[in-house]
């Protein structure tokens, strides 16, 4: 996180901000050389347990509460909330909400994924043409329905 995102896209506008259930992570700190700010969990009894923010953001039945890595764009809506690292899919956002790469599923470039890019990734597929890195939504090496689902799940706000 810190070098792959923080020291990379911090100069673009890019905000990271960690939150820790301990006020005692000098040592984490230090061992990982972790420039971003990290804030207390208000509420957390300091153990296991979380605080107010790890209450709200904690989804039952979906592994580890902790880490927890979550996107929130300029305007406060979440992109991206995963309790596993995906650096790769992350910086894909980032770049994506920083305007430094083409929009994956965009396929006629208009800025907006919609139907239109369904419809086109679809024409792909049944032509048979060539690789498309922007079809490729889910960064397989090939184009499928399953680039196609998650296009829809996009565009659905899933």
């Amino acid at each position: 996180m810190e070098t792959s995102i923080w020291q990379e896209y911090q100069n673009e506008g890019l905000i990271v901000i960690g939150i820790s259930n301990t006020m005692n992570i000098g040592n984490f700190v230090d061992e990982n050389s972790l420039t971003f700010p990290i804030l207390f969990d208000p509420g957390s009894n300091g153990g296991v347990d979380g605080g107010h923010t790890y209450d709200l953001y904690y989804l039952p039945n979906d592994g580890s509460p902790y880490p927890r890595d979550f996107i929130v764009n300029a305007e406060g809506i979440l992109e991206y909330a995963n309790n596993e690292i995906d650096m790769e899919w992350m910086i894909y956002i980032i770049e994506n909400l920083l305007g430094l790469s083409n929009l994956i599923g965009d396929i006629n470039g208009d800025e907006n994924l919609n139907i239109l890019d369904v419809v086109l990734i679809t024409n792909l597929i049944l032509s048979d043409s060539s690789y498309n890195e922007t079809a490729d939504l889910n960064q397989d090496g090939g184009i499928n329905i399953l680039d196609i689902i998650v296009l829809i799940s996009i565009i659905l706000g899933r």
